[in-house]
């Protein structure tokens, strides 16, 4: 079962009023999992809209930015428009939406638009993810055109991740395993304690061995 959650935004641009509708709870049959924590499943799980689009001035702003308390949901679908999403911009059917997307999270990035490192970790994460795209539904390596981008943000990434549990160390392993530092994501796998066997942390301990940089499905 699905739940969904009305909320009323104001554009920190332009102040123009919209509704987005979030997703507080549903149910899914099965997922994938791949070494990067991304997930997909069916059906598909909802993305999480931390950066909108507003639907008059066009220009993204967080979605914490732009809350309204006190609003009546009621009136909302009639009487304002819906706040866009970043895959709004770039649809899927277009043949080059992936790498519109990976220029556009790079170009939120270069101009400062992540304002807290948290949410500059949310736009690297949602850029590598991307970029990994590349090889997790083509089976092809990273473009020597966005080499540069990968590696210089995955580089970024590994400086300002803060893992607090084994979950976390265990990504954090496989970004340096992504990026080719095989000796420092040993080490960090050497860090994890588990209590008993688990399959992500087999399969990217046993790809670092191999020295292997591409991103898993577990």
């Amino acid at each position: 079962m699905t739940t969904l959650r009305t909320q009323v935004l104001a554009c920190p641009h332009c102040q123009n009023k919209m509704y987005t509708i979030g997703v507080m709870s549903y149910t899914i049959r099965n997922s994938e999992v791949f070494s990067d924590g991304k997930v997909i499943s069916n059906p598909p799980r909802p993305i999480e809209q931390n950066i909108l689009i507003c639907s008059e001035c066009y220009e993204p702003f967080w979605k914490d930015d732009a809350q309204i308390d006190n609003e009546n949901p009621e009136y909302l679908l009639d009487n304002l428009p819906e706040a866009n999403s970043i895959t709004d911009l770039f649809p899927g059917f277009d043949s080059d939406h992936k790498l519109k997307l990976i220029t556009y999270y790079n170009e939120l990035l270069e101009k400062g638009f992540a304002t807290t490192e948290e949410r500059e970790l949310f736009l690297r994460i949602e850029l590598w993810r991307t970029l990994n795209d590349n090889v997790r539904y083509n089976n092809k390596q990273i473009p020597n055109n966005l080499k540069d981008v990968f590696e210089s943000n995955l580089t970024r990434l590994t400086e300002i991740y803060n893992p607090k549990s084994k979950e976390e160390l265990l990504l954090l392993a496989e970004m340096h395993r992504e990026l080719g530092g095989f000796q420092k994501a040993s080490e960090l796998l050497n860090k994890i304690n588990w209590a008993e066997d688990n399959v992500a942390f087999l399969q990217i301990e046993k790809a670092v061995k191999s020295k292997n940089i591409t991103v898993l499905k577990l």
